[in-house]
């Protein structure tokens, strides 16, 4: 198969809503500044970390050496009975401290949360509830992931994550196990967009037509790129003003970043646009902070997407791997996994991409579906990024905006202790 396109939808597990539990790592930390606070009046912090989770085994063993600490006390006098309730305030937290081992070793090092009735089940915000804010209706739900290949569903994988960009590579050794060969060309939306997964493409040697976070901003030009890089690796701003490195002792905020200085800012209509995060916003230059390998990629990315193969690709992908999940989640009306733990779904779900073929075929054997999906016509020209307003990101840029009602819920809520 020459052309693979990737997608991804989240299927509701069969798991009461309401019983899921958080990954107790605030409250775990919590603790063992507690343990910490109690053991120093002892002094007994000998071997404990200064920051940290104290694992159960170690307040175990203080709890012993507490005891014999105790032992030097009259433990009858009133005046000594606090003795006595630091150590049952210690086997307390031994025991909150088991609590919490227990529910982070169900959650695992990848997620945050799990249900009681599927402990495989992760909390996520599905589409059905997705604008009611801040993530308010939490449902136990799986992570699907699927690769489409001339309308008929190749590969599949059931994750319980709640990102799609690292599901990408995985769902891409699913891919090779069945079929012990790479698609030449693949297409994906913007979730899939990041370093490791365009170094998986060109390790394989799979053309790269995977869309990166920014593209729609670029393609609208309501919020584009500030920069472009050259072959000579210089850049180039949206006025068309060349930006040289510059060694600068500056932090960087990314690993393996390269400063770039970019002059005459004053008289630029894209000024305000450029610095908007800026403090100093009357300095003649602007400096910037560039990674020049993940651009690379993502202006191959932007090259290849608006080709004509390009759009082939991207037409083809919105009508096969997004009406695929389409076809399953309406017309089968198939929204939520019957079993529980995620072998079981993993199963469930490959049942489903299988009848989804068989559908598919026998439909086709009627005449009533054909694999001959859109082809370019020959007129067609190689698309172009819409030319950036400077006056409308200026005004744009200038405005303060009022806080979304997300936001404001979000800057009101505060943990509780």
């Amino acid at each position: 198969m020459d052309d693979l396109y990737l997608d991804v939808s989240k299927f509701e597990a069969n798991a009461n809503k309401y019983k899921f539990v958080w990954k107790p790592t605030t409250f775990h930390n919590k603790l063992s500044d507690k343990v910490r606070q109690l053991l120093s009046e002892y002094d007994l912090l000998r071997g404990i970390n200064k920051s940290g989770i104290i694992e159960s085994k170690v307040i175990a063993k203080k709890i012993v050496e507490l005891n014999e600490v105790l032992k030097q006390y009259d433990l009858t006098i009133k005046e000594n009975k606090k003795h006595i309730n630091s150590y049952n305030l210690l086997v307390e937290y031994l025991q909150k401290s088991l609590e919490y081992e227990e529910k982070e070793s169900v959650c695992g090092p990848n997620r945050n949360s799990y249900y009681k009735t599927d402990k495989d089940a992760t909390a996520m915000c599905l589409k059905e509830d997705y604008y009611s804010g801040l993530g308010s209706n939490m449902h136990a739900a799986y992570n699907t992931q699927i690769s489409v290949a001339n309308g008929l569903v190749t590969a599949y994988l059931v994750t319980q994550s709640r990102v799609d960009i690292n599901d990408f590579v995985p769902l891409l050794d699913v891919h090779y196990n069945f079929y012990n060969e790479y698609p030449k060309r693949l297409c994906a939306d913007s979730g899939y967009g990041s370093l490791i997964n365009y170094k998986y493409l060109d390790k394989h040697n799979i053309k790269n037509f995977v869309k990166y976070f920014t593209w729609e901003g670029n393609v609208s030009g309501r919020n584009p790129s500030q920069y472009h890089l050259n072959d000579d690796e210089t850049i180039t701003c949206l006025n068309g003003h060349i930006g040289y490195k510059t060694n600068l002792n500056w932090h960087h905020r990314k690993a393996g970043s390269t400063f770039y200085k970019v002059e005459g800012c004053n008289n630029c209509p894209f000024s305000t646009y450029c610095k908007r995060f800026m403090k100093e916003k009357n300095e003649d230059f602007k400096i910037f902070e560039v990674t020049i390998e993940p651009q690379k990629y993502i202006q191959q990315a932007e090259k290849n997407l608006l080709s004509i193969e390009g759009i082939e690709m991207r037409v083809n992908r919105s009508s096969q791997v997004e009406g695929a999940f389409g076809v399953i989640k309406q017309d089968f009306q198939y929204e939520r996994f019957r079993r529980r733990s995620i072998n079981k779904v993993s199963a469930e779900f490959m049942l489903v991409c299988l009848g989804y073929n068989v559908r598919k075929l026998f439909k086709h054997f009627n005449g009533e579906a054909k694999f001959n999906y859109w082809k370019a016509p020959d007129n067609i020209q190689t698309e172009t990024f819409k030319k950036p307003s400077a006056k409308r990101l200026s005004k744009k840029a200038s405005k303060i905006k009022p806080k979304s009602v997300n936001q404001e819920a979000k800057d009101k809520y505060k943990y509780a202790n």
